[in-house]
């Protein structure tokens, strides 16, 4: 039998937090079906997500300052 190696939970890990919240059903059937067939984690998404997200508005908040 084999033994499987357990991965521990990013819950119990002090550089991770939880973030929950609301979107509107289409999106989030979208979202979860595209992490789905990238086979990646929610997490890992909603990571990417956001990450994609934050650079997106630092880029623009630094346009508006020099414009």
């Amino acid at each position: 039998m084999e033994s499987k190696t357990e991965m521990p939970a990013k819950r119990n890990d002090p550089n991770y937090i939880q973030i929950a919240g609301d979107v509107k059903k289409e999106i989030g059937l979208r979202f979860k079906a595209v992490c789905t067939l990238q086979q990646v984690t929610l997490g890992e998404g909603l990571e990417e997500a956001i990450f994609l997200w934050l650079e997106q508005k630092a880029k623009s908040e630094k346009q508006q300052a020099v414009g």
